[in-house]
């Protein structure tokens, strides 16, 4: 009967623990200014780096919450100078999956064509298949990237092929 207690309240204290770490590192929608400021100024590429994360994370909650931060993360992942931030930039976008999905979509493949980092380029291939079907234009690069790779083998293989997996899965099959 001892141990029965002593496993429930193990449980317990387990269960408050996940409900409390499911609120930690979630910015709130207050914080989104800030974040923004420091996407857009900071001279540090890392902390550039982290606002494009907390932004799409904030984005993957409420894309509403971050529809400011939507064009400044584009100019992020074409523009800036460092591969970490763009790669970030393109990861936010992704997890935001903003309404004007075409001009999106279109930047996210321009990154992946064009892009020297092959961070950059994974992080796009990443966000493509958050856009599912809506990025249907991609798959011609997705396949052209993939052949560097080898699907069995290599994550990065992998991660392409389920990207063109998702992309695929919203058009409807020939009869």
């Amino acid at each position: 009967m001892c141990n029965a207690k002593v496993f429930g309240l193990a449980l317990f204290f387990c269960g408050v623990s996940f409900v409390l770490a499911a609120g930690v590192g979630v910015p709130k929608r207050e914080d989104v200014p800030k974040y923004l400021k420091q996407l857009q100024t900071a001279q540090s590429a890392a902390e550039r780096a982290k606002a494009a994360e907390m932004l799409g994370k904030r984005g993957g909650i409420n894309a509403n919450d971050v529809e400011v931060a939507i064009e400044p993360l584009k100019k992020s992942l074409q523009k800036d100078i460092d591969a970490k931030v763009r790669a970030a930039a393109a990861r936010a976008l992704g997890d935001i999956h903003p309404e004007d999905a075409t001009g999106t979509v279109k930047i996210l493949i321009d990154r992946l064509k064009n892009d020297t980092s092959m961070d950059v380029k994974l992080a796009t291939v990443v966000a493509l298949g958050q856009f599912g079907s809506e990025s249907k234009a991609a798959l011609p690069d997705l396949r052209e990237l993939g052949k560097k790779f080898d699907a069995k083998k290599s994550k990065e293989g992998q991660t392409i092929m389920t990207t063109i997996q998702l992309i695929n899965m919203g058009k409807k099959k020939k009869a």
